[in-house]
């Protein structure tokens, strides 16, 4: 169920027709091609390159955070029915964010209301990494970076955690597109990383097992 600050939509300048190959369904809806993954949208904008996420939407926040683009939503009209993706993803576990500087991107979440629900670091002195957690509705947004963090350079969106319904079946699906099955650091959780490299794909994406207490 979408809940406050739910992500609705992942704008990427990516090739659809190289997701069609990692098992996504695409559709032609209103101004391109989209696919619709739990609650949330994927938008796939014409680029000359694979760049990535360029944008999101986010419901109530329009603008720049941290130099991070929250955009309008494109589509005003939902769709129907959720594709059911041959590779048996039907959810976004979490959003990574990239971020040279942890505190000031933490800030500028929390200015614009996205609040921080945790922080988890590892790593030694003086080269821990801190991981913060945020809610947007129903999806995690992991922001990574130094514990200390540097003035130099700006965050950047950089990959998409999914959700399968069968990790087992998704990696038979997909097979040599696809790392082996191994334990994720979530107890209880496997995961498995698409070779998005390999594919012309510029968001990294990985795909795990649900949480024990989903669907």
């Amino acid at each position: 169920m979408e809940g406050k600050n739910q992500l609705l939509e992942i704008n990427l300048g990516e090739d659809p027709t190289r997701w069609e190959n990692i098992g996504f369904v695409i559709r032609n809806e209103g101004l391109g091609k989209s696919t619709l993954i739990g609650n949330t949208r994927l938008n796939f904008i014409n680029s000359p390159a694979s760049v990535g996420i360029v944008s999101i939407s986010v419901a109530g926040i329009v603008g720049n955070v941290d130099s991070l683009t929250f955009q309008s939503p494109q589509s005003i009209s939902p769709v129907l029915e959720r594709p059911a993706h041959p590779n048996r993803v039907n959810r976004i576990d979490h959003l990574v964010i990239s971020t040279p500087n942890p505190g000031k991107t933490t800030a500028s979440l929390n200015k614009v209301g996205i609040a921080l629900s945790g922080v988890r670091k590892f790593g030694n002195a003086p080269n821990q990494t801190r991981q913060s957690f945020f809610w947007l509705g129903d999806v995690i947004l992991e922001l990574v970076g130094p514990d200390v963090g540097t003035e130099g350079g700006k965050p950047a969106f950089w990959g998409l955690a999914l959700v399968s319904s069968d990790i087992y079946r998704t990696s038979k699906y997909l097979g040599e597109l696809c790392t082996p099955v191994k334990d994720a650091v979530q107890a209880g959780r496997k995961i498995t990383t698409i070779k998005t490299r390999d594919q012309s794909i510029g968001t990294s994406v990985a795909i795990m097992s649900p949480h024990k207490h989903c669907d």
